[in-house]
């Protein structure tokens, strides 16, 4: 049943992959479905890797390039296709990838329980840079948060991807990426009190609905974007997926509150200078 790795031609997506995309999109294991074909043809089928066999296509990847950092956003294995060395084929080509755009550095995201997964991207020279948890979060479970402190939110601009960037510690880029694409929706949390914009929390309201990323000062201030996400949906949407980074604290206050852990991923970086040819 196996093919040798020499089997597996490498080929840019099409916008007719969308029907495979989405099959395979199933094996991430996240809760939100698959992107519809608009948002694949529009956002994402021109940054996608395929890989194709004797029996159809075994896997793909879809990748950002953000300035110095390229970026795996996704990359699935099709379970026929698993144990042949074809994830780190795959690797291995978006490492040229990247560095052929002037890229030095890679990230992707990947949970933790997923040994083999992580055991290949170690020994590309990936490492732990931060974790996160996703929780199944309620109209309830928000509402036993502490009294929201005051905040106002506004829609975020590419003009503010920067500062946020560096008031959260996202890789470089990403959120600007995010902030032209159709299907995300960025808020931002700020200070009234302040005439410049002191950044106090923000959000992604994606499809799903999630929100990720998802960050918050304080509590309170983790409970007013709450409200607001709750406020955009429609009524009958009782919950929403929140990824919640390097926030032990919070993500407890949700757990206890009712809150189920849904995911828990890590982010790797690495250097791509020192990652294998």
């Amino acid at each position: 049943m196996g093919s040798s790795e020499s089997q597996w031609v490498l080929r840019p997506g099409r916008l007719e992959d969308h029907a495979v995309f989405a099959r395979l999109f199933l094996e991430l294991g996240v809760d939100e479905p698959p992107p519809p074909e608009p948002v694949w043809a529009a956002e994402i089928a021109q940054r996608s890797l395929f890989a194709e066999g004797p029996q159809g296509v075994g896997a793909y990847a879809v990748t950002n390039v953000l300035g110095d950092f390229g970026y795996v956003r996704q990359l699935v294995v099709a379970p026929f296709a698993r144990g042949q060395g074809l994830g780190r084929r795959m690797m291995t080509h978006l490492a040229g990838h990247f560095r052929a755009h002037g890229c030095t550095r890679w990230v992707l995201n990947v949970k933790r329980d997923n040994t083999p997964a992580l055991e290949l991207y170690t020994s590309l020279g990936m490492r732990p840079a931060r974790e996160a948890t996703t929780l199944r979060v309620t109209r309830a479970h928000r509402r036993r948060s502490p009294a929201s402190p005051d905040g106002a939110v506004v829609p975020v601009s590419l003009e503010d991807c920067g500062a946020l960037t560096e008031a959260f510690g996202m890789i470089p880029g990403k959120l600007a990426a995010s902030a032209a694409s159709d299907s995300h929706r960025l808020l931002g949390l700020i200070d009234p009190q302040v005439p410049a914009r002191r950044w106090l929390g923000m959000m992604d309201l994606r499809p799903g609905p999630s929100l990720f990323p998802f960050f918050a000062v304080s509590p309170g201030h983790a409970r007013t974007l709450l409200e607001e996400a709750f406020g955009r949906l429609e009524e009958g949407v009782s919950a929403l997926n929140v990824t919640v980074a390097d926030d032990a604290p919070l993500v407890h206050l949700l757990r206890a509150a009712g809150a189920q852990t849904r995911l828990e991923t890590l982010e790797l970086r690495g250097s791509l200078v020192d990652a294998a040819p």
